[in-house]
């Protein structure tokens, strides 16, 4: 849905008549969800204006209506959640566990209307289990009928659900043993009683600890294999059954079903220089939020290793990806190269090898393939091949070439377990599957006993390269599907790599960046420009030109200007495509830089909601538009509401499927943290942050907040100066100006100087704020900025009336900024308290005064 329709509560007024199945529901009812806290008059308005939105958007026949009580019209709309009971009660117990994707609404949130939130965590709970009675089910029917194999996966999906139950693991177990996966079921063990131990510090039940030792004491008799293995039919990319190969799970039942991982990995936005309230000089958000799509990730040198299943081309590898899609097109084609045979999504995790001295290993090998292939999974872009899919090749010496043939994969991951001392040492190798070179490898090391660190480690690790990698050449293929112009195709891949040199030069730095950045820029919007007149329909060189224009904005005196450009080019893409999300994201960007930037007050407050309508609508078309959940969340948090900000960063964190906003979106997660006064989160991200990105300033001006705010992180003079010389070393202040972000070394003064109030130290906070001030002395967006930075600083100094006053002076120059510091947990009470003494007022327009 789109427009008015979108509206959440909306959005949530039709949940509440799915999950009625047909039957209808009083109004009254719905109100106490939706509008509790609005005279019955006003809500009963309200609820008439939304079912006249939805029919205009669904059909006019959409719901229908029994004196005081509304309901779905099950005819004109559909319900999955409706279709997944009926199912269920049916005896369709495959098609219902097919069709729960997913926790009921997860991730979903209304603000002001705790009830729906009740409501909707009730009816969560619920569906989870009918889910778990479904799976129950599945997997006691496969065993009745000897499938123990398909009811280990089923056993497999309900331990994922319910991670606790001592009872499913050894039911689990059992399956596995039955099926002769013995080193499977004792893999299993260990994660089980890792996981109860840790989370929840209990010890496992007696039964299961005997269940354990019987495992370990039987013999199992050792498979033996002889041949190759038969290919498969065209409709089962799992293997045919062999005479020595065990019988695969039936397709529908490959996957194993979990939530959408949080992952992570680079880009570029600053923390700092007031991440809400950032100004012209500032602007390097506004730009980073949602980039052109860059080249593939470069690709590490082959590992030296023993390899019994295959023989690997080991050749020039890196840079294939790239190659192949800037490689010059002859005159007369007519479409982008055509892509390789599978699609790069599909990924086969084949089981890792037991380097050990004597196989000790094999369990561990075998349990960590199992993991990986599970976590994997989780991943809602990628098709992990099942373990039943890969174990026919986990002995015997079948070629690469074979198994990429056979599974239809497009990326392949193998690897191999050695004894190292007391640790164990896992490397993790990723294959080209059209090459079959080996281009990337992770090692990991960990002490042996340590197997749930090692298996998150492992996991973290592999997901990174194998999901950059894959993003690369998922990118690739996606530009090419939307053009038949091979010059188009090509000019907008050229364009997208000297956009990316950009970016990467920008935040290197150096006396002449500046320069070549904007020279980089001027070169990509030529080639997007011509792209445009090559394709004409083709609206992606379009988009890319604004955000080529937003970018260049900060670093230019034409800021205004350049906006305007890309504003421009947003409606553009927007009028040959109306419902285009990455316009829409790009339009909605424009105009919350726009609201954030311009000391002029004029028009503030209607370019936040028409930022946030515009992504909202965004992330509506195209759900897995991570940058634009992770921009969303910002404009809201902007709006001063935190608990929706934070739930929003945590969407685009499992969206981000290509891992291109890492440090964006876990800096708007410490923000969103800190704004919620969540302090333990804000340092858990902030933590995170500085662990995957040791080199990246934002993670140690992080530390420079906590500082300011948590209570646990209070710190002295010397511990400040410190944060303040790595943050300079890290990004010198004449570095940032050139970057164009001019206010991030002001910003951080300004902290240090509320971080030292805190601390005790008046006089030291005074002098940090009087460099600040001086810092910012010629510019008057930065000044505005300061001037809120300024007010923390003045409020811990004990001085309300000055800290009151400046904050009343940065309003009249930003308005829509009074409802954020109504909320921000470290000014709320002083941005609704009354206004400051002829005092404080006299020293505010000395703070903000050019020169002071």
């Amino acid at each position: 849905m789109d427009g008015k329709a979108a509206h959440k509560r909306r959005i949530a007024l039709l949940a509440i008549l799915a999950v009625a199945r047909g039957r209808t529901v009083g109004r009254e009812r719905i109100i106490g969800l939706l509008w509790a806290d609005h005279r019955t008059s006003a809500a009963r308005h309200l609820l008439s204006e939304s079912l006249y939105v939805l029919r205009k958007e669904l059909g006019a026949d959409a719901f229908v209506s029994a004196g005081d009580e509304v309901g779905l019209n099950g005819a004109v709309v559909g319900s999955d959640v409706e279709e997944f009971e009926r199912e269920a009660e049916q005896g369709g117990l495959e098609r219902a566990a097919q069709i729960y994707r997913g926790p009921f609404m997860d991730g979903f949130f209304v603000s002001g209307a705790a009830e729906f939130e009740q409501w909707a965590e009730a009816e969560r709970a619920r569906l989870a289990r009918v889910h778990s009675r479904v799976l129950e089910c599945l997997a006691d029917a496969c065993e009745s009928a000897g499938r123990h194999g398909e009811a280990a996966e089923w056993w497999r999906r309900l331990s994922v659900q319910d991670p606790s139950s001592t009872r499913v693991g050894m039911r689990l177990m059992t399956a596995l043993e039955a099926s002769g996966e013995r080193a499977a079921a004792l893999w299993f063990a260990l994660s089980h009683v890792a996981y109860l131990q840790a989370e929840l510090g209990v010890e496992p039940q007696d039964e299961f600890l005997d269940l354990v030792e019987r495992l370990k004491k039987e013999p199992v008799p050792l498979p033996t294999r002889t041949g190759a293995v038969a290919a498969p039919t065209p409709q089962a990319p799992a293997q045919v059954p062999t005479p020595e190969s065990p019988p695969p799970v039936p397709a529908e039942n490959e996957q194993d079903a979990g939530p959408a991982e949080d992952s992570v990995a680079p880009a570029a936005e600053s923390l700092g220089g007031g991440e809400e309230r950032a100004n012209g000089a500032e602007g390097e958000d506004e730009a980073s939020a949602a980039p052109p799509p860059g080249a593939a990730e470069p690709r590490g040198q082959p590992q030296d290793g023993r390899r019994r299943r295959r023989t690997l081309w080991v050749g020039a590898a890196a840079g294939v990806l790239m190659g192949l899609a800037l490689a010059a097109v002859q005159p007369g084609e007519e479409a982008p190269p055509a892509p390789g045979r599978y699609d790069p999504r599909r990924v086969a995790v084949l089981y890792f090898e037991d380097d050990s001295r004597g196989g000790e290993l094999g369990y561990l090998a075998g349990g960590l393939t199992e993991s990986l292939i599970q976590t994997l999974s989780q991943v809602p872009a990628l098709e992990v091949i099942s373990r039943n899919g890969v174990k026919p090749y986990r002995q015997g010496a079948v070629p690469l070439a074979r198994i990429v043939d056979d599974l239809q994969a497009g990326t392949v991951v193998e690897g191999s377990v050695q004894r190292w001392g007391d640790s164990v040492r896992v490397t993790a190798v990723l294959v080209d599957a059209v090459t079959q070179a080996r281009v990337e490898s992770r090692t990991v090391t960990h002490a042996l006993g340590d197997v749930f660190a090692l298996q998150d480690a492992l996991a973290d690790s592999v997901s990174v390269f194998l999901r950059r990698r894959v993003g690369a050449e998922v990118r690739l293929r996606g530009t090419a599907a939307e053009t038949r112009s091979a010059a188009a195709w090509r000019s907008v891949q050229q364009a997208r790599q000297m956009y990316d040199d950009a970016v990467s030069l920008q935040h290197a730095g150096g006396p002449t960046a500046r320069e070549s950045v904007l020279r980089l820029l001027a070169d990509a919007d030529s080639l997007l420009a011509a792209a445009e007149r090559q394709d004409p329909r083709w609206t992606r060189p379009t988009v890319q030109r604004g955000w080529v224009a937003l970018r260049r904005a900060p670093l230019v005196r034409e800021t205004a200007a350049s906006r305007a450009a890309a504003l421009a080019h947003a409606e553009r893409a927007l009028a040959r495509r109306p419902a285009d999300p990455l316009a829409r994201e790009l339009r909605g960007s424009v105009f919350f830089a726009l609201a954030t930037s311009a000391v002029d007050s004029a028009g503030q407050a209607a370019r936040v909601v028409a930022a946030e309508r515009d992504l909202r609508a965004a992330v509506a078309a195209d759900p897995a538009l991570a940058s634009g959940w992770s921009q969303l969340s910002r404009v809201v948090r902007y709006q001063g509401r935190a608990d929706e900000s934070l739930v929003l960063a945590r969407r685009a964190f499992q969206q981000d499927a290509w891992l291109e906003d890492a440090d964006v979106i876990l800096g708007r997660l410490f923000f969103g943290a800190m704004f919620a006064a969540d302090y333990p989160q804000a340092r858990a991200f902030c933590d995170q942050g500085h662990r995957r990105f040791p080199t990246s300033s934002r993670f140690v001006e992080c530390s420079l907040l906590l500082m300011r705010a948590d209570p646990e992180r209070v710190g002295g003079p010397a511990a400040v100066r410190a944060l303040l010389a790595e943050l300079d070393r890290l990004e010198p202040p004449e570095q940032a100006r050139r970057a164009g972000r001019a206010y991030a070394p002001v910003f951080r003064l300004a902290v240090a100087a509320a971080a030292l109030a805190r601390a005790g130290q008046g006089d030291s906070a005074r002098a940090m704020l009087a460099r600040a001030r001086q810092a910012a002395r010629a510019d008057p967006e930065m000044r505005v900025s300061l001037a809120y930075d300024e007010a923390i600083a003045y409020l811990l100094l004990g001085r309300p009336d000055t800290a009151r006053a400046l904050l009343e002076w940065s309003f009249t120059r930003r308005p829509a900024q009074r409802g954020f510091a109504a909320r921000d947990p470290l000014l709320r009470t002083l941005a609704a308290s009354p206004p400051a003494d002829r005092r404080g007022r006299r020293a505010a327009r000395a703070s903000a005064r050019p020169g002071s």
